[in-house]
């Protein structure tokens, strides 16, 4: 059993979407593929990390042990991790909206490991379970965002788990109703927040030779990791000086290699500019090759191609950090 430590009684939700007078505004995100929202919700915080560690209680709560909040039972699961917040529609119940998701779950296949309501999930009214769900350190949270509580007059509370038949696929969905939603006119209105974790290794990231060489075998190119530019320059920062190196490496012991290193760019600003800009960038690093470990330039061709070849999506901050980048291609 995972012992949590006591975490701050008032839970805040940070929220980026412009609030109005009893409805909101969704923030930018989107909803995720395998969860439905809920009709007419308005999704009011969201938040994904490609590898991250998830605590899903998955038994009742209690205070034991000298801690506030202590579940009998939980389960950390690691993968791409995926958090959203909504708000019900007004004059909607926590037990409607409660079913309609767990319905939806079942519906697709998952097995509910652990639900309970109200004082089914702990010894008081489910806010033992809440703190433990939803504690004040995993607040979602931004620089300009607006924010409200959502521990006042906090009621009804439901909860579950559920998981695919192969535990590939994890859920956890806590509901309540926000008598007072601090800072705004929407009183009296369900939340629903959920954890969704996809099980997946953890993504190399580290700049290795050997790995960067078996990548380009298999598939012809291989993204050069931890490289970095000044903002909106193609001037290379010092913390890039160790995937420089390693690519040297990889020449080196590979004299039959050569490369062409292509830069990529978001889909922001116009095309012109991003094509030019990736292109020095890509010629940055090619100098750097050239000029600080002595590789012929013949066997490094730089390319820029802008934002024609994202391998995300540009509508999100996650999407354009992943098409900003450098790929060194076989030739």
């Amino acid at each position: 059993m995972i012992v949590l430590r006591v975490l701050a009684l008032t839970v805040m939700l940070v929220v980026s979407g412009r609030l109005l007078a009893g409805d909101c505004v969704d923030v930018e995100g989107a909803d995720h593929p395998r969860i439905q929202r809920y009709a007419d919700a308005c999704l009011i915080g969201h938040v994904v990390r490609e590898f991250d560690s998830v605590t899903l209680p998955t038994g009742p709560a209690s205070a034991r042990d000298g801690q506030w909040a202590v579940a009998d039972s939980v389960e950390t699961v690691e993968g791409r991790s995926t958090r959203l917040m909504y708000l019900a529609p007004f004059g909607r119940s926590s037990l409607e909206v409660f079913r309609n998701y767990q319905r939806s779950l079942e519906g697709q296949g998952l097995e509910i490991v652990f639900t309970c309501a109200a004082g089914q999930c702990d010894d008081r009214d489910g806010s033992r379970l809440q703190q433990l769900i939803y504690p004040s350190e995993r607040a979602i949270r931004g620089t300009t965002h607006a924010g409200f509580a959502f521990a006042y007059e906090v009621r009804e509370r439901r909860y579950l788990v559920a998981r695919s038949p192969e535990g590939d696929f994890w859920v956890g969905l806590f509901v309540a109703e926000a008598r007072q939603i601090y800072l705004t006119q929407n009183h009296n209105r369900v939340a629903v927040h959920i954890d969704i974790i996809e099980l997946e290794e953890m993504e190399q990231r580290m700049v290795d030779a050997t790995v960067m060489a078996r990548s380009i075998g298999e598939s012809g190119s291989v993204t050069l990791e931890n490289i970095y530019f000044e903002f909106a320059s193609a001037t290379l920062t010092g913390d890039s000086d160790p995937a420089i190196t390693e690519t040297a490496v990889l020449l080196r012991d590979n004299p039959d290699l050569s490369l062409y290193v292509v830069g990529h760019t978001d889909s922001v600003g116009s095309y012109e500019a991003n094509l030019t800009l990736s292109r020095q960038r890509a010629e940055a690093v090619v100098a750097a090759l050239v000029e600080r470990h002595g590789i012929a330039g013949a066997r490094v061709v730089p390319a820029g191609v802008g934002p024609l070849a994202p391998v995300a999506s540009n509508a999100s901050e996650e999407g354009r950090a992943r098409n900003r980048r450098v790929e060194l291609v076989a030739r």
